[in-house]
């Protein structure tokens, strides 16, 4: 969040003041990936597409422009290793890939959709429970509901608690075609990539698909008065650690979530995607990890404190397959990444009338 600075001191001291009023009656600002892990998706999808000779040059060389060169996707593995976790990024593709969580803090509005940013960022999925008792989150993941439970109408009433990350990344879909097809500048095209790879991350954090997007009902809260929040461990505290540990676990993080993706970009075949699906298919298979990262919470949350290292390196089961907190974050940010790859391609071959 940028204060805007006056040459008068009295005028400095009061729009910090105003600024520190927005922040305190603001709402948990809870970054589905932090800073950094939106920044990283982008770059990623967006060294695939300058890695794939078959995208247009045009197209590449506006990416290009959207991240000041190629350096930034060059440097990556460098950049994700780093302790670097500065919040203030470039103009541009990485700059507007973190603004949506800028505007929460203010409660920018959406008129789009009725609402404000803050809604905009998830889905309390359990409020399209029919059944009022199970409008929660259960520790056996049991409360998850069917695709089928979720109606396509932003104008359902339930939506305005629940939340409207489906529609926001379909919408910000259609406007990055629009950008495309009507030669806006390319600051609204990078605009319009920045926020479908914001929303559409979102998506795929589990903590953004239930109500339960503390971790407050995991064991290890239940008994206490002061409750520990574990949305922030998922989503930031990897980059965040400047211990040796902390640089162990993010070199572990770079090869599970490169190699994800170098698989994920070889076995996905490209074909014609629904974002509005995408992201709700994103939502609910990343409910499944909640029961698990109970447990890992569990296990690593001991006298109000929490073990980082014991918490990555959590294994469980998760769909009869063996993962650990850390392949999960690597995990679901590579099939992040993926899709976004697919969409920015498709956005640019709908604007050019190359999609049916």
């Amino acid at each position: 969040m940028k204060i805007v600075s006056t040459n008068y001191k009295g005028k400095i001291v009061v729009n910090f003041i105003i600024l520190l009023s927005l922040i305190v009656s603001s709402p948990l600002i809870v970054p589905a990936w932090s800073g950094k892990g939106h920044v990283i998706i982008t770059r990623m999808a967006v060294k695939l597409l300058l890695d794939d000779s078959s995208i247009p040059t045009e197209l590449k060389n506006i990416l290009k422009e959207g991240l000041n060169g190629e350096n930034k996707v060059n440097e990556l593995k460098t950049y994700v290793i780093s302790d670097n976790n500065e919040r203030v990024f470039d103009h541009g593709l990485d700059s507007f890939s973190v603004r949506p969580d800028d505007l929460t803090a203010t409660k920018s509005p959406v008129p789009a959709f009725n609402s404000t940013e803050p809604l905009m960022h998830y889905l309390d999925s359990e409020f399209f429970q029919t059944d009022v008792t199970r409008q929660k989150f259960a520790l056996d993941g049991s409360n998850k509901i069917k695709p089928s439970d979720l109606p396509r109408d932003p104008k359902d009433k339930r939506y305005q608690e629940a939340g409207f990350i489906t529609f926001r990344t379909e919408q910000s879909y259609k406007s990055l075609v629009s950008s495309f097809k009507e030669n806006y500048s390319n600051d609204q095209v990078f605009l319009w990539i920045g926020y479908l790879s914001h929303y559409l991350s979102d998506a795929y954090q589990p903590y953004h698909s239930t109500v339960d997007y503390q971790g407050y009902e995991c064991l290890c809260n239940q008994a206490l008065e002061k409750k520990h929040n574990f949305h922030p461990a998922l989503e930031g505290l990897l980059f965040r650690d400047k211990n040796i540990v902390g640089q162990k676990n993010r070199a572990k993080y770079w090869e599970y979530f490169s190699n994800e993706v170098s698989k994920l970009n070889t076995s996905e075949k490209a074909q014609l995607l629904d974002p509005y699906l995408v992201t709700q298919d994103a939502l609910l298979s990343g409910y499944d990890y909640l029961p698990m990262l109970c447990r890992a919470a569990d296990k690593a949350f001991k006298e109000q404190k929490l073990d980082a290292n014991v918490w990555f390196n959590y294994q469980d089961k998760v769909n009869n397959q063996e993962t650990t907190v850390l392949q999960l974050k690597a995990e679901r940010m590579a099939q992040a990444t993926i899709k976004l790859k697919f969409l920015i391609l498709q956005a640019w071959q709908e604007a050019n009338k190359k999609v049916p």
